[in-house]
């Protein structure tokens, strides 16, 4: 299988491992069967995948979104997927989520759409669970190092 990538800067050890080969996102979208967003949420990533980008997709291409949903414009997406520019998406993000149950996203039979649960892995849970677990005894001992949301207002801050 044929990898390609964009991202803010090249990789070199993927390219070498996995003889990935970047390339701008014009060019990704254009020849890629599969397009996985998997980046966080920033002004330059808001909308990203717009309208114009989408019209870029190979027609055979599948968009998958498990990075953040408003990376991808949900109107557009939904125009797009109605008109068959591409074939297909998997989304476990979206704009506004919970996605509501009116949304066109989920009538659409190219869509398959998740509940925000990429992070639902037995390990994620279990690591998760462990911090909840280390932070709530940090805390009862007075010792409150990290994931706090206010450190200000500890002592000595």
């Amino acid at each position: 299988m044929e990898i390609l990538y964009h991202a803010r800067s090249q990789h070199h050890e993927a390219e070498q491992r996995y003889d990935a080969r970047y390339c701008d996102l014009d060019t990704l979208l254009a020849q890629a069967d599969f397009v996985c967003l998997i980046l966080p949420l920033t002004e330059q990533t808001h909308h990203l995948i717009d309208a114009a980008k989408l019209a870029k997709m190979k027609p055979g291409a599948i968009l998958i979104n498990a990075g953040r949903g408003p990376v991808v414009d949900d109107a557009a997406l939904t125009t797009a997927l109605e008109n068959r520019t591409f074939l297909g998406a998997g989304l476990d993000v979206f704009e506004q989520e919970p996605l509501p149950v009116t949304s066109p996203l989920l009538r659409l039979p190219n869509v398959v759409a998740l509940p925000h649960i990429g992070s639902a892995t037995h390990e994620t849970r279990y690591n998760m669970a462990a911090d909840a677990v280390n932070n709530l005894i940090t805390a009862l001992t007075g010792r409150v190092e990290k994931n706090c949301v206010n450190p200000e207002i500890l002592p000595g801050h």
